[in-house]
């Protein structure tokens, strides 16, 4: 018997199915269907909900000493002084019939190069000076009070010795002000420069303004000078680039106390642990879908000027790979955890504001691994560029008032088992 095509058929089945009831041939009443409808809900476990919470503020991941912030500040609310040293002053210099000894140096300046489009002249002007120093310092460890570990300065501020170079400044900055200034010196170019080459630069020198209100950032300074050698008449120019280079200023930027904190000099960060419960007001966590996952944390008041952050700055969250409480600031690091957050000063004033960051692949990796593999779950917080001022912004700790408290906020989709009606 010849098979005939299933096609020929086909037709004829859809007639009399159609004709039987108007319901889609595949809908599902929600009703009767197997299993239990399953709902998306979103959760917020404040700290005292978790079984752990821990978290610091470390600081000093960028540090005056690395920083592009290097200011020349005289004003009521900050004082700031640039300390460097040159430390490769020559002993000879290249000539055109080859090269000499150096007999004596001549015609010293320091070139100083300013960004104009921040830097502040006031209408009285300013004095831009150069000391030497007394005392030497360590640029990692120096502050307006300390000249290296536990060694304070006779004087706050580098103990500053004889005015080698002076500049008065009485422009305000403006597009037809050079970026480049020359500081004259004042006192004997041989001397300075002869004492810098027999102790390669030690202990060095402080920039200082002086001038009510002023502030002038600084891109750089050099030392220019004129050399003579031993067997000509003529002057060679000489340049040699700082080191050592430094900030100080003061007031210092405070301790962060029992708040969080975020950017600054030296710069800092949020680290921090926690333990998730299984279950949340009877909702299933462990095991359940976790569709966002995120860390909120509360801001605080404004930090006081000169500390008063000014400047929009990125934030992300990243995984920490050790204790960092074992550890401490030195905690290794690992992947960014979500997209990088905007944190915009002017809007972290309002009422309800707050600093949400996706901590999703963490908190979903825990959900669906097995019991005990993943119970404390590291993150760190900083923000993007780091130590570009001393500028912060403060957030609520786990020590802080309740209503500053961080927390973990989740969008969960319980996993429901299929069942027979």
């Amino acid at each position: 018997m010849r098979r005939l095509p299933a096609t020929i058929w086909l037709p004829a089945l859809v007639v009399a199915i159609a004709g039987c009831t108007e319901r889609a041939l595949l809908e599902v009443d929600p009703e009767t269907a197997p299993g239990q409808k399953t709902l998306t809900e979103e959760i917020e476990i404040p700290v005292q909900g978790l079984l752990s919470w821990r978290d610091t503020t470390y600081s000093g991941y960028v540090l005056p000493s690395s920083s592009s912030y290097r200011v020349v500040v005289d004003s009521v609310d900050q004082q700031s002084r640039l300390l460097a040293r040159f430390e490769t002053i020559p002993d000879s210099i290249e000539t055109p019939t080859g090269r000499e000894a150096i007999e004596a140096f001549a015609n010293g300046r320091i070139r100083v190069i300013i960004d104009t489009t921040i830097s502040h002249v006031p209408s009285a002007g300013l004095d831009l000076e150069v000391y030497t120093l007394t005392r030497g310092y360590d640029r990692e460890l120096t502050t307006w009070t300390l000249a290296e570990k536990d060694v304070p300065w006779t004087t706050p501020g580098a103990d500053l010795g004889r005015r080698i170079a002076s500049l008065t400044i009485d422009a305000p900055f403006d597009s037809t002000v050079s970026d480049t200034v020359f500081v004259p010196f004042v006192a004997s170019t041989d001397s300075v420069l002869s004492a810098w080459r027999a102790t390669d630069g030690q202990p060095g020198l402080a920039v200082v303004a002086s001038g009510a209100t002023s502030f002038l950032q600084v891109r750089s300074i050099a030392l220019l000078f004129d050399a003579k050698p031993e067997q000509q008449d003529t002057l060679i120019a000489g340049v040699r680039g700082a080191a050592g280079f430094t900030v100080i200023f003061s007031p210092e930027t405070p301790d962060p106390g029992q708040t969080s904190r975020l950017a600054g000099l030296p710069s800092s960060r949020i680290y921090l642990d926690f333990e998730l419960p299984d279950s949340w007001q009877e909702l299933q966590l462990k095991g359940s879908m976790i569709n966002t996952a995120s860390l909120v944390f509360r801001p605080g008041p404004p930090a006081p000027i000169p500390f008063l952050l000014e400047y929009p700055l990125e934030i992300t969250a990243f995984r920490l790979l050790a204790d960092p409480f074992v550890v401490g600031p030195k905690t290794p690091i690992g992947a960014t955890l979500g997209p990088n957050v905007l944190l915009d000063p002017a809007t972290m004033t309002e009422d309800g504001a707050e600093l949400v960051l996706s901590i999703t692949p963490l908190v979903r990796a825990w959900s669906f691994a097995p019991a005990d593999s993943i119970t404390v779950l590291r993150v760190g917080v900083q923000a993007l560029p780091e130590g570009r001022d001393p500028g912060f912004w403060r957030f609520g700790s786990a020590e802080d008032i309740q209503a500053l408290r961080p927390s973990v906020r989740m969008l969960v989709t319980p996993t429901v088992p299929f069942r027979l009606p």
